[in-house]
């Protein structure tokens, strides 16, 4: 065990420096505790390019936590590495180091290498500081190289260079390749004259560009983007739905606006539901809290399980909408498919809130039946979670009705769906409750006869079975 209190400086180096993995682990764990450790910070930026994993995440580690402004200069040399994991390793170290990693990214020569220069102009993009700008529209201007460019674009979008609007705009007409990665960039940069210059091409482009356009005006627009975007609502068809659904969602939060609710609204939010990305999804399901619509809600049942967060959004509602759960009950549960262990367990949990929790529980006797028949065709299903859901279900609305199908829970194959059926069966006091309960004391699994006996001793079976002894 090396006592690192009592070393100097060269002691400090030289295990550094150490052929034994052992003792360069040890130091830098005492250097992670430093204040101070510009003096060993080239010993430590070559420990980044160490094969042992953990020698380099201590020397990372350490580079994040103090920032030395040095280590910039070691650390862009593997800007040219052919390691693409060192690479992008040294990338993610500059950037958390920030703008004091500015100046050596500008030095860097690698006016030769257009994917190196590619690759500091996005390390300067993502470090976010206007001091990179000059440099960064000097290089647009000087390269041939479209990628080049393009990473020059979208740095001064992720800088939000408000300067350098004028020449975004110059550059618009020049490429089309160009176009998609200047309308985001406008959209970052967020102004109202850039804000006018989308809107002024909307039209005049084709879907790509729209498609950019219409995602960039949720962040750069204003009231007016908002009616503007309301206004397309008729005319917009296939993937332009969701960035015109995102971006009016995003302006109606953060004006607090409304959106009408009509027919075609509702024909965006489905067609996005049903067709568009995760994040589209989560857009549209979020407009869940502002829209009361039976299709969608039953719609968006689809996505249970995908996201916590989609899950909250749609759990919320259906508690405060139970009617459209139970309404739809059959041709939800026939819909369902891989979802229904999802939506049987949301089922239970809202009657359970219903019936426990002082809610409302308004089913018709023909709905009633609907749901326990469906339920009841479930209990031979091969998923053991949707068997036990179903009959928590069927006890749930009516243990006189579950009691006529007691001879199938009972030969449920899964354990634990038999213990939990006897739970099920305790508090009911007739005949046919205690007649399976004693079918049950014959059960393969120990842990269920136990179980069952216990019962039976604190249950005056013998009045109904006076033979049983």
């Amino acid at each position: 065990m090396i006592e690192h209190k009592n070393l100097n400086n060269n002691q400090i180096l030289e295990l550094l420096n150490s052929e034994s993995n052992d003792d360069k682990l040890e130091v830098l764990d005492y250097l992670l505790t430093q204040d101070n450790v510009d003096e060993y910070v080239q010993q430590i930026c070559n420990l980044v390019t160490n094969p042992d994993k953990g020698i380099r995440n201590a020397a990372s580690l350490i580079i994040v936590n103090h920032r030395p402004e040095k280590a910039a200069q070691y650390l862009v040399q593997l800007v040219s590495s052919k390691d693409i994991s060192l690479r992008n390793l040294a990338g993610e170290l500059l950037i958390k180091i920030g703008p004091k990693a500015i100046n050596a990214l500008i030095d860097f020569n690698c006016e030769k290498n257009s994917d190196d220069q590619k690759f500091v102009i996005d390390v300067l993009g993502l470090i976010g500081s206007a001091k990179a700008a000059d440099h960064i529209i000097g290089i647009m201007g000087s390269t041939e190289d479209d990628n080049v460019i393009l990473a020059c674009i979208e740095a001064l979008g992720n800088i939000r260079h408000q300067e350098s609007l004028d020449i975004l705009q110059l550059l618009y007409e020049r490429n089309e390749l160009y176009k998609p990665f200047i309308v985001e960039a406008i959209g970052k940069i967020g102004s109202p004259k850039g804000c006018s210059f989308l809107l002024e091409k909307f039209q005049k482009e084709d879907e790509i560009t729209k498609y950019s356009i219409l995602e960039s005006l949720g962040f750069v627009g204003d009231v007016d983007t908002f009616y503007f975007l309301l206004e397309q609502v008729p005319n917009i068809h296939g993937p332009l739905v969701w960035p015109l659904i995102t971006s009016l969602f995003i302006l109606k939060e953060k004006y607090n606006l409304d959106i009408p609710f009509d027919d075609k609204m509702k024909n965006l939010l489905m067609y996005t539901l049903q067709e568009g990305t995760p994040e589209h999804k989560k857009t549209a399901l979020s407009l869940i809290n502002v829209f009361n619509d039976k299709d969608i809600l039953v719609e968006s049942l689809k996505f249970l399980g995908d996201d916590d967060e989609l899950d909250e959004i749609i759990r919320s509602k259906i508690y405060k909408n139970p009617e459209y759960l139970f309404e739809e009950f059959q041709r939800i549960i026939s819909n369902s498919n891989d979802k229904l262990r999802q939506i049987l367990n949301l089922y239970y949990s809202i009657l359970s809130y219903l019936t426990y929790e002082g809610g409302k529980l308004d089913l018709s006797l023909i709905q009633k039946r609907n749901i326990i028949y469906a339920m009841s065709e479930l209990l031979n299903h091969y998923d053991e979670e949707i068997r036990r859901s179903s009959m928590e279900i069927i006890f749930l609305l009516d243990s006189e009705a579950a009691l006529l199908f007691v001879d199938s829970m009972l030969k449920d194959e899964n354990m634990w769906n038999r213990l939990r059926l006897v739970e099920l069966l305790e508090p009911i006091n007739n005949n046919i409750s205690k007649d399976a309960l004693l079918k049950m004391t014959n059960d393969s699994e120990d842990m269920i006869r136990e179980r069952v006996q216990e019962l039976i001793n604190n249950l005056n079976i013998n009045e109904i079975h006076p033979n049983l002894r």
